[in-house]
């Protein structure tokens, strides 16, 4: 994973730093889309959280993240099944939950969080990695780059507005960073993830070429990244 994560300059904010700061040593946290929890052991070890559960649809993914929190020795996180959409627990029981560029519902979200209840929320940004899916153009269905159909900052905008109708208070910051990636690195990150629809090694190589010609650095080729932080309180 660490090739596809590539390598990354200082990010304008710490996602667990940030986590928390809404911290209290008898919280319950949720954490949707915790992958293999690798941020929530990271988060476990420096604080006390009464219990973390993270949820997670991908069994592969339920199966690692289990396996890690084993070897971490970590008795107060668990993993359980289940969908972003239709969380599976009751109304009002998590003091935060919190979502890292994973999907999620707000209604959600809103709905399984106590009263004065916080949320973290990271998402992808509109320019993120805009350099290379630009290169890509348009298919039958339009631009094939993960939101290049946005303006430049509407996704801030639209998660603000999106939270302003649920919560008592909301926040946004709209953070920017270079990451160099190796070639490899760079078609596993196309493979594995939404960020150009339809990529096909194959077929796109003359895109490919052109990303190589282009953007190869020293370091590798060169993109920003783009995250958007929603902080909110019930």
């Amino acid at each position: 994973m660490d090739i596809l994560r590539g390598i990354n300059e200082n990010r304008p904010w710490d996602l667990i730093y940030e986590i928390r700061k809404v911290v209290k040593t008898q919280h319950r946290l949720l954490d949707i889309g915790c992958g293999t929890a690798t941020k929530l052991i990271q988060l476990a070890s420096i604080t006390n959280y009464q219990e973390i559960i993270g949820i997670e649809p991908n069994e592969r993914m339920r199966f690692k993240a289990e396996e890690n929190i084993k070897l971490a020795n970590l008795d107060n996180i668990s993993i359980v099944s289940g969908s972003a959409e239709d969380l599976p627990f009751e109304d009002h029981v998590f003091d935060v939950v919190t979502a890292m560029v994973a999907p999620h519902n707000t209604s959600e979200v809103h709905r399984v969080l106590k009263p004065g209840g916080h949320t973290i929320i990271e998402k992808i940004g509109d320019r993120d990695k805009w350099n290379l899916k630009a290169l890509f153009g348009r298919d039958s269905k339009g631009l094939r780059g993960q939101f290049c159909d946005y303006d430049e900052g509407e996704r801030e905008i639209e998660f603000r507005e999106e939270f302003s109708h649920l919560f008592t208070e909301v926040s946004t910051k709209n953070g920017f960073w270079k990451t160099y990636y190796s070639f490899e690195g760079l078609i596993l990150l196309l493979e594995q993830t939404p960020t150009i629809r339809g990529f096909d090694r194959i077929e796109d190589s003359h895109v490919l070429e052109k990303i190589v010609e282009t953007y190869m650095t020293d370091r590798g080729i060169i993109t920003t990244q783009n995250r958007i932080l929603v902080a909110a309180k019930k």
